[in-house]
């Protein structure tokens, strides 16, 4: 019978790990380890291999021996490309090297210090349960020498469904945790040491920063939905408010809101952010008036640093607000906090209830990014400008949602830049160097204006406004994109991520530099990342069933398209992706059903010109992809520009009709002859 955990680890914490061995056989947990170490004789033998094949999880014993050893980078390489479940246990506190730091942002972490064995083994035992290997806490204080006792005949299963359902998470969260890089490891393995007795105290894990902080979800009290978005506005407000005050490094706002409801400890959720102070709360609106619980935890102690509660009216929102910030910079290190600052934050916002009111409302149906949730924000956003015109972000919300609108087919450019463009800039008046505006027009700038020069400056400009979110990049990843400077891309997203490591958008933007660079290994890790925290992000989906059909898996795309269509029924992409897998397929007669299906729909309905392209250049239609490519560049998509560093057009760029369209744009030597 197959051990359910296999144990990689460093040979010179052999002692450590029969320890871990030893209570986790105690528990019921049928474990493999190479006995003689894996810098032994043995080494990558094929019993070695076959473990690893048979097992379903695959713990990392994180130590800085480990870390330098080459054999726990092929063991783990192996684990990742048989899609192994991998669970990181650090057992001495250790500085993760830099090519990991992006495998491991957002994964959970589980500490198995010396002299703490009884409470770590809970921590093992439980993260192992989350990942669908039963075992049972059984005294672990007897002789660990001693052999464990026959574990029960049989282990209560969970149904079918639960079991899909934990594999599935499991493997999205985990397959691309500690996937090698290119790179070779650039430290020799450690000469073996002589381990100290496990009562030994080694030196503690280095104290989280605490100025580095998230706010998770507050809790909703009252009717649940009632003021669902008021309170989600306010949580909002005060990440952005924070985010501005120097000396602070607050984690996004979607990756705070992964941990709504979560029954992981405030700990557990800081070792994963890398932050050392949790702020959480609740809300409680009664008519106008509300009520703001605030704590603010210090993760490394587990203490509560501070705890409050405010009351007044909606009309005062904004200062209860402005004290809780106040009182949260005066309960860390370094920060000051005046009454200019607190000014300073204000820009953007409003007093008006009823306005603000209609703008969380929007936030929500923009937040959907589909074709009937953009026109509905775009509804609620001009009635909260009505209510209050000088709301700054309103008109951010406003200027966002009818961009969108042309990238979810709902209208095309010249019915939505314009009203773009005059929203951003009444932002900027209102909120000078918002760099969210100032993407927003940069994005107009490159795409509708086609002037490169005045996108570029623009981009920049948001960028170098920090934190850098996605909302600051959209813009300048597509110019990036066109200018075929990925790794810059590459370098910008990361430095993203460090602030919202659970970005869908951010993981997804990394996955396309990636694959624009050629590394193909690199863009499915991150495509799955995206996928894990948004299992029906349409642009990921798409993504996802292009590597899928490159590997012939195409029952499989067809099952993932199907979850995007039955979320989206009508989008378009969804649709052109489930006909090209179709055609990869041989099922040609189901593919072009579905190609006449959004021709048909194109003569009523708006439909982005690069999508029936794209389906075009995959069924080998070149000619017709160049015409749909055409009118991509008549209607000024975004689609003209994006489409040319896609992989499917690789063997078009070079067509002499292909290169006229981007003479017809003044874009050939911008494509042509500066790019090279």
């Amino acid at each position: 019978m197959a051990e359910e955990v296999f144990i990689s680890y460093g040979s010179p914490d052999r002692d450590r790990i029969q320890d871990l061995v030893s209570r986790l056989r105690q528990a019921g947990v049928t474990v493999w380890i190479d006995e003689a170490g894996i810098e032994g004789a043995a080494m990558w033998s094929e019993e070695i291999v076959g473990a690893i094949n048979h097992c379903k999880v695959l713990i990392l014993a994180i130590s800085p021996n480990s870390t330098k050893s080459k054999n726990v980078v092929r063991e783990l390489a192996l684990a990742s490309e048989e899609e192994k479940t991998i669970l990181p246990v650090f057992i001495a506190p250790t500085d993760i090297p830099e090519s990991m730091k992006y495998q491991l942002a957002g994964i959970q972490r589980v500490e198995y210090f010396a002299g703490n064995e009884e409470e770590a083994i809970s921590s093992v035992l439980r993260a192992l349960s989350r990942l669908g290997i039963s075992a049972e806490e059984s005294d672990t204080s007897q002789a660990l020498g001693q052999a464990p006792a026959a574990p029960a005949q049989a282990k209560a299963k969970p149904p079918t469904l639960a079991i899909a359902a934990v594999a599935v998470i499991a493997l999205l969260a985990a397959v691309f945790l500690f996937k090698p890089s290119n790179e070779p490891p650039t430290n020799k393995p450690s000469a073996p040491t002589t381990t100290e007795p496990s009562t030994t105290t080694q030196t503690p894990a280095k104290p989280l920063d605490k100025n580095r902080i998230v706010v998770l979800p507050f809790k909703n009290i009252g009717t649940a939905g009632e003021n669902d978005h008021i309170v989600e506005g306010i949580v909002d407000d005060l990440n952005t408010m924070l985010s501005k005050v120097d000396g602070l490094k607050v984690i996004g706002s979607v990756s705070a809101k992964t941990y709504r409801d979560s029954e992981l400890s405030p700990s557990e959720i800081g070792r994963e952010l890398d932050t050392g102070s949790l702020i959480q709360g609740s809300i409680q609106k009664a008519g106008p008036q509300l009520k703001i619980n605030v704590k603010l935890i210090d993760v490394n102690s587990g203490e509560i640093s501070w705890a409050e509660s405010y009351n007044g009216n909606e009309t005062e929102r904004f200062a209860l607000q402005s004290q809780i910030v106040k009182s949260v910079g005066e309960n860390l290190e370094g920060i000051v906090i005046d009454d200019a600052k607190i000014d300073d934050l204000k820009k953007g916002g409003t007093t008006n209830p009823k306005a603000y009111d209609l703008a969380q409302r929007a936030k929500v149906f923009l937040d959907k990014n589909t074709k009937v949730g953009m026109k509905k924000a775009i509804e609620l956003y001009e009635k909260a400008i009505s209510d209050d015109p000088n709301y700054a972000d309103a008109y951010i919300g406003l200027g966002n949602s009818y961009l969108m609108s042309s990238g979810t087919s709902n209208a095309f450019p010249d019915a939505t830049s314009p009203k773009a463009k005059v929203a951003f800039e009444k932002a900027l008046e209102l909120n000078p160097d918002n760099p969210s505006a100032l993407s927003g027009l940069g994005e107009i700038a490159i795409f509708y204006e086609r002037n490169l020069s005045e996108g570029r400056r623009l981009c920049k400009m948001a960028i170098s406004k920090p934190p850098i979110i996605f909302d600051t990049i959209w813009g300048y990843y597509f110019l990036l994109q066109f200018e075929g400077k990925h790794e810059e891309m590459v370098s910008i997203t990361l430095k993203a991520l460090e602030t919202d490591p659970k970005s869908p958008m951010l993981h997804q933007i990394l996955a396309n530099a990636y694959l624009m660079m050629g590394n193909k290994k690199a863009a499915e890790l991150a495509n799955l990342k995206a996928l894990s925290y948004s299992p029906t992000f349409q642009w990921g989906l798409h993504f996802r069933s292009m590597i899928l059909s490159d590997m012939k898996k195409y029952d499989e795309a067809v099952v993932l398209l199907g979850r995007g269509i039955k979320d989206d029924p009508n989008n378009p992409v969804s649709i052109m992706s489930l006909g090209v897998v179709y055609w990869k397929q041989g099922k040609e007669k189901e593919s072009i059903k579905l190609l006449a299906e959004l021709l048909h729909r194109s003569q009523f309905e708006y439909i982005k010109s690069d999508i029936i392209s794209r389906f075009y250049v995959s069924i080998g239609e070149v000619d017709k992809a160049i015409q749909w490519v055409d009118r991509a560049k008549r209607l000024k998509e975004h689609g003209f520009l994006s489409v040319h560093s896609h992989p499917w057009y690789n063997e078009m760029i070079e067509l002499d009709e292909y290169k006229q369209l981007f003479r017809d744009a003044g874009l050939y030597d911008e494509i042509y002859v500066n790019s090279n």
